[in-house]
Order: C-alpha cells, then structure tokens, then sequence
C-alpha cells in the first residue's frame, strides 16, 4: 500500500553478502527523525507535527502497536495452573511427616522388641565391664601416681637427713601400741612440714574426718630406719591397709592376703625403694627362701602383717621384729 509522504523509509534496502538475504533499514534521515521521536517518549495519537516525516513514522509505528494478537485461551490458563497446583502439592507431601492416627491401635511388634532387647543386653554385656575396667585402670593410675610422688619425697628427705626416712619425734613411743591402733602413717608428717609433697597425698577429709590414703613401711628400730639400708625392691608405700581397716572397724576380720579395698580387693599398687609402682594381685613380696634338701623356693611374704601373723587368732596387727619384714601400715 503506497504511503503519501515523502519519507523514504524502506527504501534503503541492501543484500548481506555471505547469506543473499534482503535486509531493510533506515535511511540516516528517518534514523534521525526516529531518534527525535523517541527522546521525549513516542506516542503514537500525536499529530500536527508539521514535519512530514515525523508523521509517516508515527503511522507506521501506529500500526505495529495496533496489530491484532490472539489471546491466550482459557482451557491453556486453566492446565497451567493446575499444573502448577500439582507441583506444589507433590513437594509438600515430600517434606512432611504422615499424621499418626491416634485412633489406630497400638500394638507390640515382637521382631522390633527382640531387636530392641537384643541391643540393651549388648549394651550391658559390653559397656558395663567396659566402664568397670576403665574405672579400676584409673584407680591404678592415681594409686601410682600418689605413691612415686611420696617415693620422690622420701627419698629427697633421706638424701637430705644423712640417709635417715621421715619418723615423728614419738616414733620409739609408737610401738608400745598395735599399729591398728594407731594412725601411723602420720610418720610422712615432716614431707609436707618441709614442703616436699602436698597434704592432699597423704590424707583426704571426707565428711570432716581424715582418711589416711597410704600405707607407709613399718620401721624395727627408729634408730636406724634408713633409705640405703633397704634393698632397691622392698617396698616403701603401698594402698592403705585392708587388715587395719578391717580391726579398726570392729566388724569382720579381713584376711592378710586380700586386696586393698581401693581396688575392690583386686590387689594392691607398691612404691618400691627404686621408685618402680608395680600393681601386685596379691598382697605379698615373693622371698628366695632353701628348703632342707638346699633347693631354692619361693617364700609368701605377706606386707599387710607381720612374720607369724595368724588370722584366726590375732586380736590385732602387732609391729615386725626383723628389719627385711616389709610391713605397711597406714
């Protein structure tokens, strides 16, 4: 349809070169027009501009706006937005929890209690010999701890006393009485009066009273109760004392060969002279001893008691005669 203006728009067409397709594009005049058009914002109903070109473009343009478009029906609208609906109500159901119906009866499932039981019997089978290992391990630990301290302690306070070991002024007065009747290990006294070691390794106060919590070596004769006399496995501290504990607390006797009660009668931690914190499963030092054919065998030396100590009869712990006794006594 011909167009009564003088514009030439259109009329500028060219071939691209590699593709032979007809192009269409604006002269420099109608680029500029259509620059001037749109710089204040094109509308399309304006006329009267008394530029003929300008008019030719906004009817061109006008048309183009014009131009009839089919809408969208509303059966495609509709499947959209069900479509749309669905989705939505897939993803809720995915994250949510099924409602319980409370209604529903509640019944024991016997494969699900066998297994159930099955696991606590395994938990208990396991974690509570486990939890008890652990726990007598540790009770070893700070049994062997507690006792090399005091064994440093003692044998700082006799390197510097002459070779003497640590006694109390009274220590000659001590054995007129039973060493159960007696708090002897109160001889580590001058360690923490001379700050070689803490109280706290000695004695711990439970419900205000004082408990002793080691075993110290019972001396012959103070006179010469000296470090470099002992040999370096005899044994200088130990747990406290079952058999003193038994007397003192007037019920059952404990008999001499029992465990320290720390270790749930197990055994016992020793401090030797040479510092060495062995854990003994019995209560005895194990002395060469020849028989009357001249064989070497092992002799039980118990070190809750000493030599001549007999359970059933003794009415308390009585004080050792020879020096090689090891005897502790708390």
């Amino acid at each position: 349809m011909p167009m009564n203006d003088p514009s030439d728009i259109g009329r500028n067409p060219h071939r691209d070169p590699e593709t032979s397709t007809r192009i269409a594009s604006l002269s420099e005049p109608d680029q500029a027009t259509v620059d001037r058009l749109f710089e204040d914002g094109f509308d399309a109903d304006t006329t009267g501009g008394g530029d003929p070109r300008e008019d030719a473009l906004r009817s061109l343009l006008g048309n183009l706006e014009a131009y009839p478009t089919e809408s969208s029906s509303d059966a495609l609208v509709d499947a959209t937005l069900a479509g749309i609906d669905r989705h939505e109500s897939a993803r809720e159901q995915r994250f949510s929890m099924p409602a319980q119906d409370e209604r529903a009866p509640r019944g024991i499932h016997l494969p699900n209690f066998f297994a159930v039981a099955a696991s606590l019997f395994l938990a208990v089978g396991i974690g509570v010999p486990l939890f008890e290992t652990i726990r007598d391990h540790e009770q070893i630990t700070m049994s062997q701890h507690r006792q090399r301290n005091l064994g440093q302690a003692i044998a700082g306070f006799s390197l510097d006393n002459g070779g003497s070991m640590p006694l109390l002024d009274d220590a000659r007065s001590q054995r007129e009485s039973p060493l159960h009747a007696q708090v002897y290990s109160r001889n580590l006294r001058p360690l923490v009066d001379g700050e070689r070691c803490e109280a706290g390794l000695l004695e711990s106060g439970v419900d205000g009273d004082t408990i002793p919590m080691v075993s110290y070596r019972v001396f012959v004769s103070s006179e010469d109760f000296r470090l470099a006399d002992l040999a370096p496995d005899e044994a200088l501290t130990a747990d406290p004392n079952p058999v003193i504990e038994s007397f003192r607390a007037g019920g059952r006797r404990t008999h001499h060969l029992v465990g320290a009660r720390r270790h749930d009668g197990d055994g016992i931690v020793i401090c030797r002279v040479d510092l060495s914190t062995p854990f003994l499963a019995r209560p005895v030092d194990l002395d060469l001893d020849v028989d009357a054919s001249g064989r070497t065998r092992p002799a039980v030396d118990p070190i809750w008691v000493a030599d001549g100590y007999q359970h059933e009869l003794s009415a308390g712990i009585g004080w050792p005669n020879l020096r090689h006794d090891d005897v502790l006594a708390h």
